[in-house]
């Protein structure tokens, strides 16, 4: 009798912890569903820099997106995403579970709200400014005098104190961005120094160290190109050209520059152009000109670091849109007269 009511009592003991571990179980998994599945309006938050999961769950758990902070918790920790959490603005609602926030946060589902405004690679700050003031987002005249004086950033960009830097021009980084409608000049631009901050990580940084250049210099020549490129592919090796005629002595002859001096690109660049007394006409004068003639995009800066080992001096488009390449001026007009031969037939026959 005494080992049934013993057996009985063990029964009872397991029946009691299973009973609670299901209750348990079951009141995590409703924990970790949604705050009201019937509830799709939206809800913006935001998740500051540097946020710990206990700062997250608190702005979901007064947001009234979660209903448990601790079982969010517990959440993010099974889920291993922690490390992989992206600040930002986030656009939620109540039918989200806590697996579909961390997912979206891991993921750096960013909500984007303000006027979209794209800036492409190769936008000289003219560009620019256009682009801003068509979207309506402040005054050229402001614009222009913030673009020309970058002391008014030095607070927030200490890069921008190196003394060879006298304008934004090349530093306010092409990409897309939403801006609110209500943001002055100078915030719009620091937002794009900010993009550029950033993609100009530590590893760029040494590099042009290695080099022993200025920032300036760097983006200056990433600036040509730019300008000069159309193939990835072909990036390293203008640079390399570029680098092997300022060792020389030799100007850098780049149309681009000439380009720059005009408010609008011309569709050819004439052999009267040539002959314009500016600084940033690069037959004329050696070395590179006095500011960046354009924002270069990631690759371009990339390919200013890390050019092509090579001995070309001279470099002229094909029809592809790739570069035929030469390190002596006879070769260079053999290909000159190869691009100009294709160029006229291709254009004879669209004529017939």
């Amino acid at each position: 009798m005494n080992i049934n009511k013993k057996r009985l009592g063990i029964v009872g003991v397991v029946s009691i912890i299973f009973v609670l571990l299901i209750s348990v179980f079951i009141f995590t998994f409703t924990q970790m569903g949604p705050y009201d599945k019937n509830n799709k309006e939206g809800i913006v938050v935001e998740i500051p820099q540097g946020s710990t999961t206990n700062t997250i769950s608190d702005i979901l758990y007064k947001n009234k997106l979660i209903k448990n902070k601790v079982v969010f918790k517990l959440s993010v920790k099974l889920s291993n995403k922690a490390q992989q959490f992206k600040a930002g603005k986030y656009l939620f609602n109540q039918t989200y579970s806590n697996k579909e926030i961390i997912n979206d946060m891991s993921l750096g589902k960013v909500y984007n709200d303000g006027i979209k405004v794209t800036i492409p690679e190769g936008s000289t700050s003219r560009e620019i400014v256009s682009i801003l003031v068509d979207k309506k987002l402040g005054n050229e005249d402001n614009y222009e005098e913030l673009i020309s004086n970058p002391k008014e950033f030095y607070n927030d960009f200490k890069f921008l104190k190196e003394d060879d830097i006298t304008s934004l021009e090349g530093f306010l980084y092409p990409s897309t961005y939403y801006i609110d409608e209500n943001a002055s000049e100078k915030e719009v631009l620091s937002t794009m120094l900010s993009k550029f901050n950033k993609i100009y990580t530590d590893e760029l940084r040494d590099r042009q160290k290695e080099l022993k250049m200025t920032t300036e210099q760097v983006i200056n020549l990433a600036s040509i190109v730019e300008k000069e490129a159309i193939l990835d592919v072909d990036r390293p090796k203008i640079a390399s050209v570029f680098y092997n005629r300022l060792k020389i002595g030799m100007p850098l002859q780049s149309d681009a520059t000439i380009q720059y001096i005009f408010n609008e690109r011309k569709q050819i660049v004439t052999y009267d152009d040539l002959k314009i007394d500016s600084p940033y006409n690069s037959y004329k004068n050696k070395g590179l000109p006095p500011t960046p003639i354009s924002s270069p995009g990631i690759e371009s800066i990339k390919a200013t670091l890390y050019p092509e080992k090579t001995d070309y001096l001279y470099f002229v488009a094909k029809m592809d849109g790739g570069n035929n390449y030469s390190t002596n001026y006879e070769d260079h007009l053999k290909y000159v007269k190869e691009y100009k031969d294709e160029r006229d037939r291709l254009n004879k026959s669209k004529n017939n």
